[in-house]
């Protein structure tokens, strides 16, 4: 076989695996949409069949009682408030696929089941940063990022957009218990130190054992010392119309 025959054997079997591969393969990912409580008002958008990378998903939440129960907010997989606009649009991908849900205000605030850090507190520290986790009861080793804020003069802003979700389904006895700890960079003009704070008192939403601490309507605060003169103040509230200013 003539070396020019070689040649174009070898191009006749590596010219479609090159174009194969350089077509890729379609990803294909699931946006589905739910209501917080379909009595106060209806979703519709998002499917639970996958749908390919790139194409678009509109979300839509519709209130019953704008009045009483407005629409507040778009929440991603429990715990992200990602819009607060009633028409949501979003491409479908890697980082936007999961449960998106429609949040409408509650009547009664205490059944509210989602709740953010509303206010941060340090004392004893004047600039670094402070990252806020928190684990299940079920789970007490795999703590998860809650915030991560720097510390400027005792205080740490939190755009509340970062959610806890007290739905039962990691709790116990169908109660959901959260313990929470802070990791704190202290920044000096030597170097930073590291101090990692636990939190005496879990939170819990309703029901509170007697080293547990719960809501007070709308409010629960939890606080915790480092024993070196740091001093944590985390205040949770649930989350509403009001919070946002909607």
């Amino acid at each position: 076989m003539n070396k020019k025959l070689k040649l174009l054997l070898s191009l006749v079997l590596i010219v479609p695996i090159l174009l194969l591969a350089s077509c890729g393969i379609t990803q294909y990912y699931t946006i589905t949409a739910v209501s917080s409580e379909k009595v106060f008002g209806l979703v519709n958008g998002g499917s639970d069949v996958a749908i390919a990378e790139g194409n678009e998903a509109k979300l839509v939440a519709s209130e019953n009682y704008p009045e009483t129960n407005p629409f507040v907010c778009w929440i991603k997989n429990n715990n992200k408030v990602v819009s607060f606009d009633k028409s949501y649009t979003l491409t479908y991908s890697s980082s936007t696929q999961g449960k998106y849900t429609a949040f409408f205000d509650e009547s009664d605030i205490t059944k509210t089941r989602y709740a953010t850090i509303s206010n941060i507190q340090i004392e004893g520290v004047t600039a670094g940063t402070i990252e806020i986790k928190y684990s299940f009861a079920t789970s007490s080793s795999n703590y998860q990022t809650l915030e991560k804020l720097q510390i400027n003069n005792g205080l740490a802003q939190t755009d509340k957009t970062n959610l806890v979700y007290f739905g039962g389904a990691d709790g116990v006895n169908n109660k959901t218990i959260l313990s929470f700890q802070a990791v704190v960079v202290v920044q000096t003009g030597t170097g930073n130190t590291t101090y990692t704070i636990s939190f005496n008192s879990p939170l819990v939403d309703s029901t509170p054992s007697s080293n547990q601490v719960t809501f007070d309507n709308e409010n629960a605060i939890l606080q915790a010392s480092s024993g070196n003169g740091i001093n944590i103040t985390l205040t949770f509230t649930k989350i509403s119309s009001q919070l946002y200013g909607r």
